[in-house]
């Protein structure tokens, strides 16, 4: 916007509720990668432009946050050219067989990913908490130039769906950046890659000795995986026929398991922001005011973005301040 004129910055300002400067220096605008198209035309215009604005927003807060403080990562996520990788080998390119070399080049032990946002944050990732006011999209990953790998993700989503989508977004980072293939099969690729990550075959193979909602249920508790999603990984190797496939599906659409499924893992929270945020204000000694004008919002909405529990909420009746009658011995 540097042909705009002050005025209209002046105004749109006040609006918005944002620092003039933010007009001035936001730099080029990002929309959704290709690998999105499918999910992003079931979106409406507004429901679109609303979660691609935030995601500019949170991208631009972080290339600022990043400018004072470098970002390191144990190893990366890699962009795999499948010539390459492949190195003149005769046997096809295997989705199953890059799930289990990513686990190796990251150390990971056999058994269940404890947490994926931790994953994903120790080996170069940022994942960036948002709210996109939809369903449809649980989670976006972007590579940009200069900046690392970003996961842009609901957090309204259920934590088994988060944790999955986490890693079909990992997929396309690695996958899809470098070769663009027809969107139904990224995205079919990124759902394998997803299953064979979390839900390595053998030790997958080795546990489903019987499917069932209550197995399924059990291994839901230990690999921390959706039991539809346990369902379409036992689909994709071949270990259930499709009437099982579909009386399962059946069974949790009666028991209201398709919308709400139970036991659910514990919630998985980024920390790579929080630790950005915390070292400009104990390290390099930020004022609340000071960093969010850095970050050209106004302090509520600072508060707001990137310290919601310090907000302070509606007290609830029973907590509202007044004299509370009590017994007395």
């Amino acid at each position: 916007m540097n042909d705009a004129a002050p005025d209209f910055v002046e105004e749109l300002s006040r609006s918005l509720l944002y620092e003039p400067s933010f007009f001035y220096e936001v730099g080029r605008p990002y929309g959704m990668p290709p690998f999105h198209y499918r999910k992003r035309k079931k979106l409406g215009k507004k429901a679109l432009e609303k979660m691609i604005a935030e995601m500019n927003i949170r991208r631009i807060h972080l290339k600022v946050l990043l400018r004072s403080k470098d970002w390191r990562a144990n190893t990366y996520i890699p962009e795999i050219d499948r010539d390459e990788y492949l190195a003149g080998s005769r046997k096809p390119f295997s989705i199953e067989d890059v799930a289990r070399q990513i686990r190796e080049l990251w150390m990971l032990p056999d058994g269940p990913i404890e947490n994926v946002v931790e994953i994903l944050e120790d080996n170069g990732g940022i994942v960036i908490p948002c709210n996109f006011d939809s369903d449809l999209i649980d989670a976006v990953s972007q590579r940009i130039d200069g900046m690392p790998a970003l996961f842009f993700v609901n957090m309204n989503a259920p934590a088994d769906r988060i944790r999955l989508t986490l890693c079909h977004e990992m997929a396309h980072m690695m996958l899809h950046t470098t070769s663009f293939l027809d969107d139904d099969v990224m995205e079919q690729e990124a759902d394998l890659f997803a299953g064979a990550f979390l839900l390595p075959a053998n030790q997958f193979r080795a546990q489903l000795t019987k499917f069932d909602l209550r197995q399924t249920a059990n291994l839901k508790r230990h690999w921390k995986v959706s039991m539809a999603a346990i369902a379409m990984r036992a689909d994709n190797l071949g270990m259930i026929t499709p009437y099982q496939k579909k009386s399962f599906f059946i069974q949790m659409g009666k028991l209201g398991y398709r919308k709400n499924e139970p036991h659910e893992p514990p919630r998985e929270h980024p920390e790579a922001i929080n630790k950005l945020i915390d070292y400009h204000l104990n390290v390099l000694n930020y004022s609340t005011e000071e960093l969010a004008k850095s970050l050209f919002i106004t302090t509520a909405e600072f508060q707001k973005m990137y310290r919601p529990e310090n907000i302070d909420t509606p007290r609830s009746p029973d907590n509202s301040g007044r004299p509370q009658l009590r017994v007395i011995k």
